[in-house]
């Protein structure tokens, strides 16, 4: 059912077809493949049942399958997490229905989707993948051995606990609504980003920035967002910069603070020909100055 969208998919799941998916997510450290036979030891289903879940469930790509040893063995994929998350955040009363999606990245997916109210969110579906595994493991500092999905999950988790600090703490960006699984639900900022945008009072925006980076570190447990740049910056109504992707942050870091100072700094000098201090600006994000 290629043509089918992520939200007609997540509708076509069934609470049997739920369990399965969320057996693969319950052992995912231990177990990447789970055969029809482990399966069944863990699920109280019939064998004609669990096939026909299956079956269902690799025809709407929510899991794949490969030989193993001989035997058929499934994994959940990137559209299983999400069709789980979705369902959650229902269950949770934070999404009520998926829109399109707006936009794909290396390690994410972002869609509109609509609150019970009606109103416009954003749902994030972080996708940690093949070529950017190996990388994540390295800079989140994984020692021990962690699957993609465990580490996709941390993504989520990690976004919206930055979120949540720094929209309690009045710092400028997304109010996040609640989390689930591999998503991230947050509120619909609109206007264009930073590196897009023209600017009426680009000083004033500059100083809005470099302050919300501030209450990351001095109020949020000296956080760092570690990659920052004019394309995850969206300017708001009355020219209010909103600082976005969080899921890398980290914590009192100078040289990823350094270098977010450096990319945002260097950007209103080339475009406004403002000029600020680099390590003025780092005393002041740290509360020496």
């Amino acid at each position: 059912m290629p043509s089918l969208t992520l939200a007609e998919k997540a509708s076509l799941v069934l609470p049997e077809d739920y369990l399965v998916l969320k057996t693969f997510v319950e052992l995912k450290d231990k177990y990447e493949y789970l055969t029809e036979e482990e399966l069944k030891d863990r699920l109280d289903f019939t064998d004609a049942e669990l096939r026909i879940s299956l079956e269902k469930l690799r025809n709407l790509r929510a899991v794949s399958w490969d030989i193993i040893a001989g035997k058929r063995a499934y994994k959940i994929t990137f559209t299983g997490l999400d069709i789980l998350a979705i369902k959650m955040l229902y269950v949770n009363k934070i999404l009520n229905r998926l829109g399109l999606i707006i936009g794909e990245g290396k390690e994410s997916n972002v869609y509109y989707g609509y609150d019970f109210d009606n109103n416009t969110i954003i749902v994030k579906f972080h996708r940690v993948g093949n070529s950017s595994y190996k990388n994540a493991r390295k800079l989140r500092g994984y020692r021990e051995k962690r699957s993609w999905v465990s580490i996709t999950l941390d993504n989520a988790k990690n976004e919206y606990i930055a979120l949540k600090c720094l929209s309690e703490n009045l710092a400028k960006v997304p109010k996040p609504l609640g989390y689930a699984y591999n998503a991230v639900a947050m509120e619909y900022i609109e206007g264009p980003s930073l590196l897009k945008a023209e600017l009426n009072n680009p000083k004033e925006v500059l100083d809005s920035i470099i302050g919300s980076l501030r209450i990351a570190y001095l109020y949020c447990n000296k956080m760092v967002h570690g990659d920052l740049s004019p394309y995850n910056i969206i300017i708001g109504d009355n020219e209010s910069p909103y600082i976005i992707d969080w899921p890398q942050w980290k914590q009192d870091d100078d040289n990823l603070l350094n270098r977010d100072i450096n990319n945002i700094i260097s950007f209103f000098s080339k475009k406004y020909n403002i000029t600020e201090d680099l390590n003025y600006v780092m005393d002041f994000i740290k509360g020496k100055a």
